[in-house]
């Protein structure tokens, strides 16, 4: 084990985080502050001097590249192997306790777990046989109550006066056909696990015991049950580290509870806190106005940013008359930024919306400027990915009810809608997973039953069942590339043309690659297509679409968590697009919203441009906009206000120098006016010309009008 000086290479507050004693700790770690090196180094402290085995140490995530990456810094610390490390995501460390507890769990050994579209596509199949109108009952909500609900520790039998009749039969159903087909859901590794240590005294007592020192990262985005997990596996008797920012919780939206940093303090004995305030990524002055924006959230624990870097540029803040004018502002400045030798992809656009990017799409591909939307589909959720995976499902587990809907009729293979819906009906009639409900078929006729149907349900078995009998003879990559071939996916794909095809190829190939590589990685693995699968369902994915040219960066706030860029574009800062008000209302919901505007601030290292637009083209129509309450939240002197030639203010004009002037291009979309008696105004549109000039007008008060400019009595602010 090597030597580690920990005052070298830490600074006096991250220092103080980790030499402290055992016990509850909660390190409250701002952006860019460090905190992965924290944890890191808080674990290398705890094997070195405090003697603690690595076995003993249990390190929670939220992504597995974190994870990967703190397992990777230990080894370099400590010249140790990471081998047997129980470091994971929470979904992933309760998968393996369940792999170990099956049976104490309820489960089979060898159990699937579900992802999103598995599940999405359950709950419409028992909608359908349940004659349920799918209008009615939209498919993702049903998915959202049941996650909802298992993400409270709450099953089907626990049923609210206040939860849908449908929905709750809905999730009976769903909860059924899981333990008929011997699989679980991404909530359910949470839940069972839960329930097995609350039911299971001695399980629970040899965790806690053997996990005295229990480390958390990201801790504001945990769930309500994850936070109960966390209590269950403390005991009032561990050690908890705990590291998180409550200024970054910003997935309130997906179950994440921001006052579960709070609650920790308050229902965890003696917690004792640490600041992490010293960044290391951005300038002062961003500094300075992220500090400024988040104070005006009176929820936090509260800490102040700073730097010893140079304080750099002025923040600027650059308002548009409308989206046009935005997105060439945007892209102007990039091509300036470029020439003065920024690569393009240290430049970030972020904004609060998916649907935001589309004039901004439009502008780039419009200057020939390379760009991608990060976050778009990742390696594991590409269709053709998912086909190769569900056929190795169903060939390891045929009674996998999601794996064989994927299979069945994919690629084409005549087997159309009546026959899987007969399938289905029998299905639920004989309580048998769809596999087991077809190879009944075999021995049993009936007028709809067709030897022609049978003969093509047979040929489906028997691709399933020829490449079965050899798994134990074969290695992973052999057993895709039997898949590939034996399906008829490699004929199907290499008949189709274009450049979808072409990809879709180059995918499935890489999958090969893949699995190669995911032997070689896990040589100690005891079932190296169990793990493959399950590593398929839990990986988000660290692929991304191939960065050609050194493309711009756009990308929703959300996506931007966790990274960072030399420039930074925020964009459509106005009321009603950020803070966003098609989602929630109420302090609450302001907050995470703040705190969104903050982590978008966060990303930027050098360069940092806010910009909004007066107008903006929505919903098939020119919405007048107001600017976002968070740029009034900013002190104006940290703001450095820009324009552009295009951008033509007209201040404090009467409508006499117009009309005098005949200059029908002084007048902007956008442009703000104030009338004697509808009160103040923006310019939608306008039509005609010299003295039948008229002008459509948005009032705040009185709503939209025309008015002929001439006998108006304008005066443009």
């Amino acid at each position: 084990m090597s030597s580690i000086d920990f005052n070298e290479t830490l600074n006096k507050q991250q220092l103080v985080a980790v030499n402290c004693s055992e016990g509850n700790k909660l390190v409250l770690a701002g952006a860019g502050s460090g905190k992965t090196r924290v944890l890191t180094y808080r674990v290398a402290k705890l094997i070195k001097d405090f003697n603690i085995r690595p076995s003993n140490i249990m390190a929670l995530t939220f992504t597995n590249k974190a994870s990967r990456e703190m397992k990777e810094r230990l080894e370099s610390l400590l010249r140790i192997s990471s081998q047997g490390l129980w470091f994971g995501t929470f979904h992933g460390i309760c998968r393996r306790i369940l792999k170990i507890h099956w049976k104490e769990a309820g489960l089979s050994e060898r159990f699937t777990i579900l992802d999103s579209q598995d599940q999405h596509r359950l709950v419409k199949r028992i909608i359908k046989t349940n004659n349920l109108d799918d209008k009615l009952y939209d498919v993702k909500s049903i998915q959202s109550f049941i996650n909802r609900k298992k993400d409270s520790g709450m099953r089907s039998n626990q049923v609210s006066e206040k939860d849908d009749e449908v929905y709750m039969l809905v999730y009976k159903d769903y909860e059924s056909i899981l333990k008929q087909t011997n699989s679980v859901d991404f909530a359910d590794l949470i839940l069972k696990t839960y329930e097995l240590l609350t039911e299971n005294q001695n399980i629970l007592s040899y965790y806690v015991k053997r996990f005295r020192h229990i480390m958390v990262d990201e801790f504001q985005d945990t769930n309500l049950l994850q936070f109960k997990l966390l209590k269950l596996l403390n005991n009032n008797s561990g050690s908890m580290y705990a590291v998180g920012d409550d200024d970054q919780s910003i997935y309130g939206w997906r179950g994440a509870l921001s006052k579960n940093i709070k609650n920790y303090t308050d229902q965890f004995i003696d917690v004792e806190i640490f600041k992490l305030e010293q960044n290391y990524r951005s300038t002062d002055k961003i500094l300075s106005v992220a500090n400024s924006l988040i104070t005006h959230n009176k929820n936090r624990l509260g800490k102040e940013l700073w730097t010893n870097t140079s304080r750099g540029d002025q923040v600027k803040i650059f308002e548009a008359y409308n989206n046009d004018e935005e997105s060439a502002f945007i892209v102007d400045k990039i091509t300036m930024l470029v020439s003065d030798g920024y690569k393009k992809s240290e430049i970030a656009i972020l904004y609060r919306n998916n649907f935001l990017s589309r004039r901004l799409e439009e502008e780039l591909n419009g200057r020939g400027m390379p760009y991608v939307i990060y976050g778009g589909f990742r390696f594991f959720e590409r269709a053709e990915i998912k086909d190769m995976v569900a056929y190795l499902r169903i060939i390891v587990n045929p009674d996998d009810d999601a794996a064989f809907e994927r299979t069945i009729n994919n690629p084409p293979r005549g087997i159309g809608q009546k026959t899987i819906d007969m399938i289905r009906k029998m299905s639920k009639e004989n309580n048998l997973s769809l596999w087991k409900t077809i190879k009944l078929f075999e021995k049993k006729s009936s007028d709809e039953i067709t030897n022609r149907v049978k003969t093509l349900l047979n040929n489906y078995t028997k691709i399933i069942e020829n490449i079965a009998s050899d798994i134990n003879n074969l290695s992973l990559d052999e057993i895709l590339i039997r898949i590939y071939k034996e399906s008829n996916l490699k004929t199907y794909f290499s008949e189709q043309k274009g450049e979808d095809s072409i990809s879709k190829k180059e995918n499935i190939e890489e999958l090969f690659v893949t699995a190669e590589n995911f032997i070689k990685n896990n040589i100690d693995s005891e079932n190296i297509i169990d793990d493959f699968l399950d590593n398929a369902a839990l990986e988000a994915g660290d692929y991304q679409s191939k960065l050609d040219e050194d493309p711009v960066q756009l990308m929703t706030i959300h996506s931007a968590k966790g990274l960072e860029f030399p420039v930074v574009f925020l964009t459509g800062l106005e009321e009603g697009i950020f803070p966003n008000e098609n989602r929630k209302s109420g302090n609450d919901f302001l907050e995470e919203e703040r705190r969104l505007c903050y982590v978008a601030i966060t990303r930027a290292m050098k360069l940092l441009y806010i910009t909004y637009a007066n107008a903006r083209y929505l919903h098939g129509s020119y919405n007048y906009l107001m600017p976002s309450r968070f740029i009034s939240e900013i002190p104006s002197e940290l703001l450095e206000n820009i324009k552009t030639e295009n951008f033509q203010h007209i201040k404090n004009k009467k409508y006499n120098d117009v009309v005098n002037s005949k200059e029908k291009s002084s007048i902007k979309i956008g442009q703000r006016v104030r009338h004697q008696k509808f009160g103040n105004g923006v310019v939608l549109s306008y039509e005609g010309e010299d003295d039948n000039l008229k002008l459509y007008i948005n009032f705040e008060d009185y709503g939209s009008k025309w008015l002929v400019l001439t006998y108006a009595h304008l005066e443009f602010l």
